[in-house]
């Protein structure tokens, strides 16, 4: 493979350069992956200090997993193949209908709706839809197990309208129309973080009589949080509030957070002592939950005076129990995070609807600001060797004098800056690489990938590709000692030439996609982190296929040293064994350092990029893909590189 023209990008930054935010840097060790300071990875001290000072640690060519077959380097006198036609476009067991026998018109009534094979539970299951979902669909066939009837849907695949298709002549009706994934940008929702322990979520905005009754409900939900927590320090159990109760109040001034971002606490990171935002609300002296008077005073009123009843008082009719609408996940626990759909504004309360149909009170759930990471798309004219700045304060851009000295440019490349490398050199006893800048694909200009392959350099990446590039006569240059580099893989046996594959490196905490024996993309990530022997959360290395693909995806779970922690609509989700997947990660800008529950985390840009890449592609108006034998998702080899 030919030495590239080199690179490196310039960004939105008062020096023009591509930014992102600095984080503690440990050391890349030779056993255990970088991990940021704050995580629980365990790093040496003095490694540490020696990694900060700038110091490089030198890798050598990473060896097969065992158990794997040796992977067959591929020739490099022979033609780059491509792709046959079609390559990764999902085929149908059968015929699609044709435009004149989509006679109906359906919609995703349930947040789920699967899509099968044949109209037959017991048939393969291709993928779904998402609830909100229009697709045109053809008559009913009627069978056994699907008694609203099967109905072939636009494009191909079988739906159940007993199992949340609806289907009529006309666009079906919805009472409330969720918002659709922007599959154009890398956050395809917005997210808000919930601030309190025990927050309630309802399926319709409550009246005031269901909000005090559901304020009663949490109360008494809250004690007894608080008296659990109290057992464990070894505390006295907290008293409980005479009527735990709170009358509905107008929001303070913006709706305790609302609409404006802010920052997000860690999803996968202990966030300290648990308690809630606020003691549990105490109803005010004198006022009665329940909206009455507070019954009988005592007194007589000037009613009967003794008649002939008995001394038997009237029958009292008791009230029934309010219906209180809450969804089917009722109590948020604080730090959850919800996608949401739109602010819904009653009265003097104002209310998240989230992107699945919940409502959740504004001042409960703050919303946030994600976060992006952006790696690089690889030219034909690159090849390796490339890399990331990862000094902890970045590096000087140096420029070659008519002196033969190295002069500063006065540009300093951020921490994790891309850059393409071309020769090692010695200049003045140091080693150097020698750097170009370069401009970034534009997605959809066939840049090498597959269907709208590539990413946008956007502002959440902070990257603006060439935006200050220097003089072409200037020769540029970068400290080696500061650079991270992915190293070269062969292609894995049994794949043909021009397939798509991902290699990641967990020792290196990189990922490249590869299309044959071509690099076309490179990024960092971030892994599971060591966790503890009785709970480890390394990712599990090894040679894999994509599964299934989700456009989002829920993800939700209970560790002994995080707690339990959801996330609505994780981004750009390919799974590849079990609950293991590559995904999007809004919730942090560690790349390059082990964090994870066991996920390989990318910046949501970059996930993006993959996903639209990856096979099998996810067809027109699906939310999620199944891959099979007829069509196979992408090989993902997951290993640990060897240390010189």
């Amino acid at each position: 493979m030919s030495r590239p023209r080199l690179v490196f990008w310039f960004g939105l930054c008062s020096l023009g350069l591509a930014c992102t935010p600095d984080a503690p840097s440990p050391a890349e060790t030779q056993a255990v992956p970088p991990t940021e300071e704050a995580g629980p990875a365990e790093v040496d001290p003095t490694i540490a200090a020696e990694a900060e000072a700038g110091e490089r640690t030198t890798e050598a060519e990473p060896a097969a997993e065992a158990g794997e077959d040796e992977p067959e380097l591929e020739d490099p006198g022979t033609a780059e193949p491509e792709a046959p036609p079609g390559y990764g476009v999902f085929k149908f067991p059968t015929e699609p209908l044709t435009d004149e026998q989509l006679t109906l018109h359906a919609a995703a009534g349930y947040e789920v709706v699967a899509v099968y094979a044949k109209p037959d539970m017991d048939s393969e299951r291709l993928g779904f839809l998402r609830i909100g979902t229009r697709v045109r669909a053809g008559e009913r066939v009627v069978n056994e197990d699907c008694h609203k009837g099967w109905y072939p849907l636009e494009g191909g695949g079988f739906a159940c309208a007993s199992k949340g298709l609806m289907v009529d002549e006309r666009p079906p009706f919805m009472s409330y129309e969720p918002a659709p994934a922007r599959l154009d940008q890398p956050f395809p929702y917005d997210w808000a973080y919930v601030r309190q322990w025990n927050t309630p979520m309802w399926w319709q905005v409550p009246n005031t009589e269901q909000l005090l009754a559901t304020r009663e409900k949490r109360a008494v939900l809250e004690l007894e949080r608080l008296r659990l927590e109290a057992e464990l320090r070894g505390d006295p159990p907290p008293v409980a509030p005479t009527k735990p109760a709170v009358k509905p109040t107008k929001p303070a001034a913006g709706d305790g957070g609302g609409e404006t971002g802010g920052a997000l606490p860690a999803v996968d990171d202990d966030d300290g002592a648990g308690g809630d935002t606020g003691e549990p609300a105490v109803i005010e002296d004198g006022a009665n939950p329940s909206g009455d008077d507070g019954g009988d005073d005592g007194g007589d009123d000037g009613g009967d005076d003794g008649g002939d009843d008995g001394g038997n008082p009237e029958p009292v009719e008791e009230k029934e129990p309010i219906s209180i609408p809450l969804s089917p996940t009722p109590w948020l626990e604080k730090g959850y995070y919800l996608s949401l759909g739109e602010t819904i504004r009653d009265g003097s309360r104002s209310y998240w609807r989230t992107a699945r149909g919940g409502v959740v009170e504004k001042g409960s759930a703050h919303g946030v600001d994600p976060k992006d990471y952006q790696g690089a798309e690889l030219t034909r004219s690159m090849s390796f060797p490339v890399g990331f700045v990862m000094a902890k304060n970045g590096t000087k851009l140096l420029r070659l004098g008519d002196d033969d000295k190295l002069h500063a440019t006065g540009k300093n490349l951020e921490k994790r800056t891309f850059l393409d490398l071309g020769e090692e050199v010695q200049i003045g006893g140091q080693t150097y690489f020698s750097v170009i800048p370069y401009e970034r694909p534009v997605e959809g200009a066939d840049a090498d990938g597959g269907e709208d392959a590539g990413a946008e350099a956007g502002e959440e990446a902070g990257a603006e590709a060439g935006e200050v590039a220097p003089a072409a006569e200037d020769s540029l240059f970068v400290k080696a000692d500061v650079m991270r580099l992915p190293d070269l893989q062969p292609i894995p046996k049994g794949l043909e030439p021009w397939d798509r594959w991902i290699d990641v490196d967990i020792t290196k905490q990189m990922l490249v996609a590869y299309e044959g024996a071509r690099p076309v993309y490179v990024t960092l990530v971030s892994t599971g982190k060591k966790g503890t022997n009785e709970e480890p959360f390394e990712t599990p290395t090894g040679r894999y296929r994509v599964r299934s693909k989700q456009i989002t995806s829920n993800m939700d779970g209970t560790t002994a040293t995080d707690g339990n922690y959801a996330i609505q609509d994780v981004p750009w989700v390919m799974y590849f064994e079990g609950s293991y997947a590559l995904h999007g990660a809004f919730w942090h800008q560690s790349f390059g350092y082990v964090r994870s529950h066991g996920c390989v985390n990318l910046g949501p840009t970059d996930a993006r990029w993959l996903f639209l890449w990856s096979t099998p592609f996810v067809p027109d108006h699906w939310h999620g893909v199944t891959a099979s034998a007829d069509n196979p998702g992408t090989t993902i080899v997951i290993r640990r590189s060897e240390a010189s």
